[in-house]
């Protein structure tokens, strides 16, 4: 008996070819399509590892019946035979982290075209029905650059409402980071569509913005209502290897202490449900949302970029007139060329390197790779919005500077008692809670005692000492840097080449 499980798993590994199954985070993973044609990973469950087992070998039971020969009958592999295969400690599968559809570059720079298993990327590439890729050069030059150029920025988004150069800019970033996500060895921000109002086309950017890599695919992620909903969701999405995250629609508060470590971790742990083990599964997808000026925390916020519309219209669902009315449509029947372009404009960055005008902290290496690729292409404002955004976006940040405003407007640098303070406090949106007079000053004396030291548009909330027991507080000028960027009309500068980089333009 104790010979048959190791000849089980020579015979699955045998059968491996081409590979179906994998490890992901080292549990075992199956690879199926499903009815649309969209590969998923699948957990390698007792069921499947069975299945898998049966396929993989012939096996019989001796039966010696009385008075009659010996002869073996044909049996499902026994259950002991599959519990001590998915306990061996090194499953003999290759490494995998997402599956994708279209050509992406490796780490090395190397365009993966073949179809199939990739091991320098742990990625597993398998092409729709009919996709032909187009050429993508080896040297590009500034003529392709402008045609790739054009393509995306014009006749994809070009009749998009965004309200600023940095927007579309953020927008092509999003665009371009399913095909160059393994060139970058860390995490990746969240991507936020956000407008002003329903019918504005968050929906429709999203899609096409995707369509190019996923082909309107990918996986979405509904709001949680606490953190343990988030972290099951997270856990249940990141374990299907997509390589787009979309939480659709956020009406919530966006504030998630799982979604915020989701956001900056290379490799996702959580504990199986219903088992006491825990699996790690790597942290490779590109994270999208949506929503109608949704309102986020300051945590949230400083990892995420904004892409915003506004119609400036009263009923933008009712729009008519565009270049291409049925744009979804037209994204899929020139997907192939969409692919081609961003490629394009990745491999003239390996090519030929330059610096990204701006980061993000937190996202180095994101902000090099995606920032270079655009200052390449000479696409101009990439997170230029930054600012503008965290003044938006971050409605906790934005009372207390209000709440700041008025300490300053009446009491300057003056040494203030915590009642002083609350009295301004009160008449501004800040939260409080719902109790008495004195639990709300309660939790103001604990939320002012936590924003010590912190810098808060023009000044830091500085302790001044205890006077008859009572914390008094002062504001302290100091300086920041805030910018907004509010250009509209894109005008694009010549392709940087090595003989014009560093020239002054004409």
């Amino acid at each position: 008996m104790w010979s048959v499980p190791p000849l089980a798993l020579q015979a699955l590994t045998q059968r491996n070819h081409p590979e179906r199954l994998f490890l992901q985070g080292g549990a075992p993973v199956r690879l199926e399509v499903d009815q649309q044609d969209i590969p998923r990973l699948r957990e390698l469950s007792p069921e499947r590892t069975r299945h898998e087992l049966a396929r993989a070998a012939r096996w019989f039971v001796p039966e010696h019946p009385q008075g009659q020969p010996a002869w073996r009958r044909l049996v499902l592999p026994p259950s002991a035979v599959v519990t001590d295969v998915l306990a061996t400690p090194t499953l003999p599968f290759p490494p995998l982290t997402r599956l994708v559809e279209v050509p992406v570059f490796a780490p090395d720079g190397t365009l993966q075209t073949t179809p199939g298993h990739h091991p320098a990327s742990q990625t597993y590439y398998q092409p729709p029905t009919g996709f032909v890729l187009p050429v993508v050069p080896d040297q590009p030059t500034p003529a392709d650059l402008d045609r790739a150029r054009s393509l995306l920025c014009d006749d994809l988004l070009g009749e998009f409402p965004f309200t600023s150069d940095a927007e579309q800019a953020n927008a092509i970033a999003l665009l371009l980071l399913p095909f160059a996500r393994d060139l970058i060895d860390g995490p990746t921000p969240l991507h936020l569509i956000e407008a002003p109002t329903p019918g504005s086309g968050k929906g429709l950017l999203a899609d096409v913005l995707t369509a190019p890599a996923m082909g309107h695919r990918q996986g979405l992620l509904a709001e949680g209502r606490d953190d343990d909903e988030w972290r099951k969701r997270l856990t249940a999405v990141l374990r299907e290897g997509h390589s787009v995250v979309q939480i659709d629609n956020v009406t919530r508060p966006l504030d998630s202490g799982a979604l915020a470590a989701a956001l900056t971790a290379h490799w996702w742990t959580d504990r199986i449900l219903g088992k006491t083990e825990t699996i790690q599964v790597p942290v490779r997808c590109v994270w999208l949302a949506t929503g109608n000026n949704p309102v986020l925390s300051l945590e949230i916020a400083r990892r995420t970029v904004r892409i915003r519309l506004d119609p400036l219209v009263d009923r933008p669902w009712q729009r008519t007139g565009f270049r291409h009315p049925q744009l979804r449509q037209w994204a899929t029947t020139h997907r192939a060329d969409l692919v081609g372009a961003a490629l394009t404009l990745i491999r003239a960055w390996l090519v030929d390197p330059q610096p990204a005008p701006q980061h993000l902290g937190g996202y180095e290496r994101w902000s090099e790779v995606i920032g270079g690729i655009l200052a390449c292409a000479g696409i101009t404002g990439f997170l230029a919005n930054l600012s503008e955004f965290y003044d938006r976006a971050d409605l906790e940040s934005a009372i207390w500077r209000q709440f700041v405003a008025a300490w300053w407007e009446q009491y300057q640098s003056q040494t203030v008692g915590t009642a002083d303070l609350f009295d301004l406090a009160v008449n501004t949106e800040m939260d409080l809670g719902r109790g008495a007079d004195r639990s709300q000053r309660t939790v103001f004396g604990k939320k002012l005692a936590a924003h010590r030291d912190r810098v808060i548009g023009d000044y830091r909330i500085a302790f001044a000492g205890t006077v008859k027991r009572l914390k008094h507080w002062q504001l302290l000028p100091t300086r920041a840097d805030v910018g907004v960027h509010g250009a509209h009309r894109r005008t694009f500068p010549p392709i940087a080449t090595r003989e014009n980089r560093g020239k002054s333009p004409q």
